[in-house]
This record gives C-alpha cells, sequence and structure tokens, in this order.
C-alpha cells in the first residue's frame, strides 16, 4: 500500500512538473518566434527603416513582456564608420560606435577601437531603458561575435551564452540572432552567406523575467510546493538563471517516511538555437493534492479492516469475501477520484481556452470553462456558464465557422474551424476552434468539450508579411512582385488585341539629395514624387516603386504611341513643380523609357527591362525625358553594363593612373603647378576616355572611392617631387558633387595631408559652380574649414553654371578656372572674348587669381596675356602627361615656350 501511494505521489509529481517543462519550453519557442517575425520583416522589405523597426516591434513587445529589447545590428565597414557616425549624430548627438570595457566587476562602453568591421546596434525597441546599448558593437565581445558567426555558419538562429545585460547589469541574459541578408543574393554556403551578411536581427532575453513571468501568468507558482531551477551555459561554466523555491523544508515525524514520504525531482533537458538548457523540478509526496490524508485513512483503513477481519474470520467466510470486495471496490474509487483530480488540473493548467457544453439541454448551454478562457476573453465563469455557446462571443454570426459549429453539433462529430472572436477591452481575437463529443457508456453523446487557440498574433505577422510582399512600405505604391502581377493581368485582357505600355522612370540626381539633404529629406523626396506620379495617370493605371528612385508605370488602353508618350510626360510635368523640402526649393525631374506589348516583349520581365533600357538613354541624351525603346539600344545598354562592371574592379586591380597638366604663369612662362587628371586603362578595353566612365562613376557611387584614391595618390606624387628637389609646386585635385558631400570630407582631406607629409598649402581643390550651389550655406561651411587648414580652392568651368555673384563674394575662392568652350573661340567670337574679359576683371575685383584652361593657339595666348590672365593651362604649353614623363620635362627646367604643335618645348 505505502508503495501505491508513494506511486500515486510521485505521477502527480510528474504531471505538474511536466506542464511547468512545457510551459518553459514553449516561451523560449515564442522568443525565437518573436526573433523570426522580426527577421521576416527585412527579409520581405530589404534593410527596413527606423520607423517601420519602430512600427513592426513595438506590438510584438506589449505581447512578449519579458522581452528586454528587439534589435537590429548593422554592419559597418572600417571605412564607412566615420560616415555612419556622422549620420547618426544628427538626432543623437553624442553617438559614436562603443565597445565593452571590463574593470573589475563592472562593465563600461568606451570609444571602439578600429577594427576591419563592426556589428554596430543600429535600431532597438523599446528605446527607453536600453539607450546605453545604442551604437554598442557586438563584435568587440568575443561571445557575441562568435554567435552571430554560428548563425551565418549554420544558416539558423543562433543564441549566446548566458551574460550581464548592458542594460541591467545585475541581470543575466542571453540573445539571440538571425542573421539579415542582401536581397537576391546566393545563400548556397557559408562563404555565400557571409558576403551576402548585412548584419542581423535579435532578441535580448531577461531570463528570469521570460520564465518568472511565464509561470506567473500560468498559475504555476501559487502556493505549489515545488522548487523549480533553471540552469544554462555561462560565461564562466554551467550557472543558476532561476529559481523559485516553494519546497517545505520542515522537519517531519519519523513516521511519514514509514508512510511513504519522498522527494522526487525531475530534470529536463531542452535546447534552444544551439544552447543547452536543463529545468530542475524537486517536490515532496506529502505535497501533492490528497497525497498525505489519502494514505493516513488509507493506512487507518487497513488496521480497521485487518481487526475487523480477524474478528469475522471466526464467524462465517462469506463476511470475507464481501470485505475483499469492499475493499476491492473503495481502491477502484479512490483510483478514479484520482484520475478525475489529475485530469481537471491539466485542464486548469492548460494555455489554451477549454469549454464544456452540454449537449442534452436546449441552447446547449455552457457547463465549464477554464481559467486560460477567462483570460483570453476578458471575463469571468461566471459570466458566461449558463449561456447558450452559439449566442456567445461571435463577431459575425454569419461566418462560415459558426455554420460549420452548427453543423458539428446537430451530427454529434468532430469539427475545427477559424473564426472572429469578441474580447473585452481588447480588439478581437482570432482563434483556431475544435469541437468534439463526449458519449456515455451507451454511445450518447452528453457534452461536447471545446478548445479554442489564439491564433491572433500569427494572423497578424500573416498580414502584415502579406502586405509588405506585396506594397512598397515607403510610398504605399505596388512592389516589384505586385507588378508583375499587373503586367500579366493587363496582358491577359489585352489578350493580343490591344496594346499595354510599360514605362521605366527614374528620378534625375536623386543621390544628390540624398548625400546633401540626408537620407530622411530623400524618404520625403520620394513620397512626394510618388503621390505626384500617381496623380497623374488614369485610376486603371498601376504606379510601382522597384526600388530606390526607380518607379514603373502599366498604362494599359493606350491606342498608340502618342498617348502613352503623353501619359509620361504629364507625369514629368507633375514631378517638375517646385518642392519646399528642409528649407530648400527643389525642381524634379525624371528619364523616363516605354516598351510595348507585344512588340518589345510578351512578358513582364522583358517588359520592364526593355523600359529601362530606354530610360537610360533618355539619361545618356540629356534626361528629363521619354525614349521609345528600340531594339538598337540593347547593345548599348550591355556595353554599359559591361562598362559598370569593369568599373567596379579597376581599383582593386590597380588600374587607374593619373595624368598631369601643366598649369604656367603668363608673366613669366614658368610652371607653378599642375592639374591631376585621371585615366583609365583595361586590359582589354585599353585607355578609356574619362567622358566614358566619370558619369558612371556618379551615378553608381564609385565616385566616392576614385576620388579619394586620386587626391591620395596626387599628393603623394606631389610631395615625391617635392623630394626628388623639383620645387614646392601647386598641385590641383578635381572633387565630384558626392564627394563634397561627404560628411568627413575635410577629415579625409587632412588625413591624406597628414600621410603624404604634403603642405596644405600645395594642394588646391578644385569645384564646380553647380556643386556648391545645391546647398550653399553648407558648402560655404565647408569651403571655410579648408581654408582654415590652408588648401587653395578654385571655382572651375566658371561662366558655364548659375552661381550668383552675391554668392561668389561669400565664397572664401582662389582662383577662377575660365571654361575651355569660352576661350576656344576667342579670335573668332567677340562674345566670348567679352566674357573672358569680364570674368578677369571679376576676378581681379574678387582678389582671385586666373586660370585660362583649353589654351591651344598663340592667338588665344595673346589676348589672354592682354587682357592680364595669370596662368594657362592647354596644348599650348604641353597635354596632360604620365607622373614620369612630367618629371622628365621639370628636371630639364621649370620655364616652358608656347607652340602650336603637339609636344612639349622648355626653354
Amino acid at each position: 500500500m505505502v508503495n501505491a501511494e508513494r506511486e500515486r505521489a510521485r505521477s502527480e509529481f510528474l504531471q505538474r512538473a511536466e506542464i511547468r517543462n512545457a510551459t518553459v519550453t514553449r516561451s523560449f519557442g515564442d522568443a525565437l518566434d518573436v526573433l523570426r517575425a522580426a527577421n521576416a520583416l527585412f527579409a520581405s522589405v530589404g534593410v527596413a527603416s527606423r520607423d517601420e523597426f519602430s512600427a513592426f516591434t513595438r506590438p510584438l513587445l506589449a505581447s512578449h513582456p519579458y522581452l528586454q529589447a528587439v534589435v537590429f545590428h548593422r554592419m559597418v565597414a572600417s571605412h564607412e564608420r566615420a560616415a555612419f557616425e556622422a549620420e547618426n549624430q544628427r538626432f543623437r548627438p553624442g553617438f559614436e560606435i562603443r565597445e565593452r570595457r571590463v574593470n573589475g566587476n563592472k562593465v563600461t562602453l568606451v570609444r571602439a577601437a578600429p577594427r576591419p568591421r563592426y556589428l554596430v546596434v543600429d535600431y532597438i525597441e523599446p528605446v527607453a531603458g536600453n539607450e546605453v546599448t545604442l551604437g554598442y558593437d557586438a563584435f568587440s565581445f568575443a561571445q557575441q561575435g562568435s554567435t552571430f558567426m554560428r548563425a551565418i555558419d549554420t544558416g539558423q538562429p543562433a543564441s549566446s551564452l548566458m551574460l550581464p545585460l548592458l542594460q541591467r547589469g545585475d541581470h543575466l541574459g542571453f540573445l539571440l540572432m538571425m542573421p539579415v541578408y542582401r536581397r537576391g543574393a546566393p545563400l548556397t554556403n557559408a562563404a555565400a552567406r557571409s558576403a551576402a551578411a548585412l548584419g542581423d536581427t535579435a532578441v535580448v532575453i531577461d531570463v528570469a523575467t521570460l520564465v518568472g513571468t511565464t509561470l506567473a501568468n500560468s498559475n504555476m507558482l501559487v502556493r505549489n510546493g515545488l522548487r523549480i531551477e533553471l540552469t544554462g551555459r555561462g560565461l564562466d561554466g554551467p550557472q543558476r538563471a532561476y529559481l523559485h523555491d516553494a519546497l517545505d523544508r520542515t522537519n517531519r515525524p519519523a513516521w511519514h517516511a514509514w508512510l511513504g514520504e519522498a522527494v522526487f525531482t525531475n530534470r529536463h533537458a531542452f535546447e534552444v538555437a544551439g544552447m543547452p538548457w536543463e529545468l530542475r523540478v524537486t517536490g515532496r509526496s506529502s505535497e501533492m493534492a490528497g497525497s498525505a490524508g489519502a494514505l493516513i485513512a488509507l493506512v487507518l483503513g487497513c488496521l480497521v479492516s485487518i481487526a475487523t477481519s480477524a474478528y469475522v474470520q471466526s464467524r462465517v467466510k462469506r463476511t470475507r469475501r464481501i470485505e475483499a470486495l469492499v475493499e476491492t471496490r473503495t481502491a477502484d474509487l479512490h483510483d478514479a477520484l484520482d484520475a478525475l483530480r489529475l485530469y481537471r488540473r491539466a485542464i486548469d493548467a492548460s494555455a489554451n481556452a477549454i469549454i464544456l457544453v452540454s449537449a442534452t439541454r436546449p441552447g446547449y448551454p455552457i457547463e465549464y470553462v477554464n481559467p486560460a478562457f477567462e483570460r483570453m476573453r476578458g471575463v469571468t465563469a461566471s459570466e458566461v456558464v449558463g449561456r447558450g455557446l452559439l449566442d456567445m462571443g461571435n463577431r459575425e454570426p454569419d461566418q462560415a465557422g459558426v455554420a460549420e459549429l452548427r453543423a458539428a453539433i446537430r451530427e454529434r462529430r468532430e469539427g475545427h474551424v477559424s473564426m472572429r472572436l469578441l474580447r473585452r477591452g481588447r480588439e478581437d481575437m482570432y482563434a483556431e476552434v475544435y469541437i468534439a463529443p463526449v458519449n456515455n457508456e451507451d454511445g450518447v453523446t452528453t457534452h461536447f468539450v471545446m478548445a479554442q487557440y489564439d491564433v491572433t498574433m500569427a494572423k497578424r505577422y500573416e498580414a502584415e508579411l502579406e502586405a509588405r510582399a506585396r506594397f512598397d512600405t515607403l510610398t504605399g505604391l505596388a512592389n516589384r512582385a505586385l507588378l508583375h502581377d499587373r503586367i500579366d493581368n493587363a496582358i491577359n485582357l489585352a489578350a493580343g488585341r490591344a496594346t499595354v505600355w510599360v514605362a521605366a522612370l527614374d528620378l534625375d540626381h536623386f543621390k544628390f539629395v540624398n548625400d546633401t539633404l540626408g537620407h530622411d529629406a530623400g524618404d520625403e523626396l520620394l513620397k512626394a514624387a510618388a503621390q505626384r506620379i500617381s496623380a497623374a495617370v488614369g485610376r486603371t493605371d498601376t504606379v510601382a516603386r522597384t526600388g530606390g528612385d526607380e518607379f514603373v508605370l502599366v498604362l494599359p488602353g493606350r491606342d498608340n504611341e502618342s498617348d502613352a508618350a503623353a501619359t509620361v510626360n504629364a507625369v514629368l510635368h507633375a514631378l517638375a513643380h517646385p518642392l519646399e523640402l528642409h528649407g530648400q526649393d527643389l525642381v524634379l525631374t525624371g528619364s523616363a523609357g516605354l516598351a510595348a506589348f507585344p512588340a518589345d516583349g510578351t512578358d513582364a520581365a522583358t517588359l520592364i527591362q526593355h523600359a529601362e533600357v530606354a530610360m537610360y538613354r533618355s539619361k545618356e541624351l540629356g534626361r528629363n525625358m521619354v525614349q521609345f525603346y528600340m531594339p538598337t539600344m540593347n547593345a548599348r545598354a550591355r556595353e554599359r553594363l559591361a562598362l559598370e562592371g569593369a568599373l567596379r574592379s579597376a581599383l582593386v586591380h590597380d588600374e587607374f593612373e593619373l595624368y598631369y597638366q601643366p598649369q604656367v604663369d603668363l608673366v613669366t612662362g614658368a610652371v607653378v603647378g599642375l592639374e591631376a587628371l585621371i585615366r583609365w586603362r583595361h586590359p582589354s578595353m585599353g585607355m578609356v576616355r574619362p567622358d566614358r566612365f566619370i558619369n558612371l562613376a556618379e551615378e553608381t557611387g564609385l565616385i566616392v572611392p576614385i576620388g579619394a584614391w586620386v587626391l591620395r595618390t596626387a599628393c603623394r606624387q606631389s610631395r615625391a617631387w617635392q623630394h626628388a628637389g623639383l620645387g614646392h609646386l601647386r598641385i590641383a585635385v578635381n572633387l565630384s558633387a558626392r564627394q563634397f558631400a561627404e560628411p568627413n570630407l575635410v577629415r579625409e582631406i587632412a588625413r591624406v595631408l597628414d600621410e603624404t607629409g604634403l603642405s596644405a598649402a600645395c594642394l588646391e581643390v578644385e569645384i564646380t559652380e553647380s556643386l556648391v550651389m545645391g546647398d550653399v550655406e553648407s558648402a560655404i561651411r565647408t569651403m571655410r574649414e579648408l581654408k582654415q587648414m590652408g588648401v587653395q580652392l578654385s571655382i572651375d568651368d566658371f561662366g558655364t553654371g548659375y552661381s550668383s555673384l552675391s554668392y561668389l563674394r561669400r565664397f572664401p575662392v582662389d582662383v577662377l578656372k575660365i571654361d575651355r568652350s569660352f576661350v576656344r573661340d576667342i579670335p573668332f567670337s567677340e562674345d566670348d572674348a567679352a566674357m573672358v574679359a569680364a570674368i578677369i576683371e571679376l576676378a581681379r575685383g574678387l582678389r582671385m587669381r586666373v586660370i585660362a584652361e583649353g589654351v591651344e593657339t598663340e592667338a588665344q595666348l595673346d589676348y589672354l596675356r592682354r587682357r592680364g590672365c595669370d596662368e594657362v593651362q592647354g596644348h599650348v604649353y604641353a597635354q596632360a602627361a604620365s607622373g614620369a614623363e612630367v618629371e622628365r620635362l621639370l628636371r630639364t627646367g621649370r620655364h616652358m615656350i608656347p607652340h602650336d604643335a603637339n609636344g612639349m618645348s622648355v626653354r
């Protein structure tokens, strides 16, 4: 009997332990679901914006309060660090990439040391309470860095060891990390995944809060008589993460042990994203419901039975058989009651709503609901018991789920439906509902048992991901996936009898807005452009944003080219209205290309590709126009694509060279400076002209690293000539618009001068009029900083831009360079000669030097000398030549004589 009672106590203990094991394990699985949901946001839209990330994660945090934070770590290369920090400092003053520093038991964050790359906390929600982690470099802590790399290697979420939380140093937590990849990149192996990684999403979990909150919400910590302990791996080996000790340790009489007192322990090992955990539950047999009382009663009953049996044994054997039968029935009754109590406790502990419904009374009244039903629906049991099942809690009485439930009840069978249900004080819930009949021994259905599983969050994720999969999150326009569907539908409706036009449209110089006014301004510009484009097309047309500043229009129902072109021109006209953005008046223009079904393609991909080819042709011809696709454009597009691919590898393969053209003082004939000019010597294409690749480099952003190489190479060469005793010549370097807009431009130039040892006075930076007119005040600040360093500034191609004389007076400029287009026709055009004379007089009045470019003849030279021009450069003295040739020229003497023929003549 003692053994039987002990086994019953053990059975109840194991049932309690297993419920807690399942609850804790499920809570860790919920945390993984949150991680995957956040990662799915980036997989569907690319790198989400900060606002998109915040809006997406807020409901996740509200429904999972144990999460310390949801994070997006951004991968930042060393050469991107300065720009990344500057961008964040605009709205986070003092922002910098930081790393851990441990002093004893105290962990602080300090400025991160230089590293090839950083894994930086860029977005975090909630921000409140987690501010300290912004800018933290996860690669600075080897444990977190290895967790990220393990996720890359396996292609699966990875868990860190337990470690002190930065936000709450006295709490232990861990991170679940999942990489974010560049969209469309192949992820076939670890090397490919590593190359495509842009960062990761992560959830930061306070372990004690996770386990404690989950168990408390399930009523599993109220007078349970158990000791619950969770252990995981810490930095120094196995470490306790959570402890709840409600085990009664008071001294027990010796007879308790004789009656079956025992201590039970259950160990449950599980793994979360590669991290092993162990949940240990301990309890006493006497703490199990009814064990001690039942045991004592049973023992006393046995004693009475033995006494009675001894008494009646002498009287009649029949009484002995009756006693044995009674004892057997009593034991069976105890077993049945124990089983009923076990089932009731299991139903009460269920995380899902359980409802017991009468099948024999009219209206199918509810007889019982468990605590999970009360929590999920926001009502008490007393409010629903007695009410009809089908009259309670349905948002839409005529929804399909209600009809299916009625049919299952009527036919006395199992059923499964999805339904929308009411919740008091909260938004409606979506539930998976299962119903099954409960039959008596005669097979008659007396009750129905119903289970409701809350799938609201899953429905919300599904709806959000569906929307993100088909619509652009920034503008609300169709995205590429929905665009393909719309084109296919238009083609099917046309059925070969009508034309469907597809237009590709790209905003001109959009990257310049991003670089000068910032990405937030760029986003506002894209939203405004999307609204204008949508307003300019018809209701049956489709406007899609396919990435960056690229839009595609689907125009069915246009009978001919004129109608299609008229619509696109109307769009360009709508874009061209001035737009005020961050205090700047901007004028948008766009370049567009048109392709037609069926003439230019019979499927969506081909039509979009051909429209884009025509759009690139519009850009080549001057922008702000529409071009129709022609098959001959494909060759040009392929050439451009090949050129872009070759350009991306030119720096790596050391294919660029610098040529230098002398700048000669008109009074002395001495070489006073040199302009550095880039050349590209491709192994198969030969020498590529700058006019073929400079604009392409601007469009692709490659002009920034190329320009940095030109600056460093020219300064290094100038310093080398000085060491060779060739004098302190001024070296002139052109800056592109993209370079000039870089926030760390001044620091970069200072660093180059420091590394090469070149004096700032020997460097002249050339910028164009149009470059500084985009954001005049910012340009003036940058120019003044360069002047404070001692760098000389010149305005290149002066007279071809649209600068104002009032601005020119404020520019701290040393030199005006007269454009070659004015110099070329000096002997033949009085207007050009007058323009050159006016520029020289203007420069003299503003105390600036004047350099004339493209001087090729003695006649041009004589006119410039008479007008008082300071310096010239051009073929009349020397063509641009390699560094070695220029060095030979300088070694033979720095005074030059003019000539009308090509070549270098020295005096």
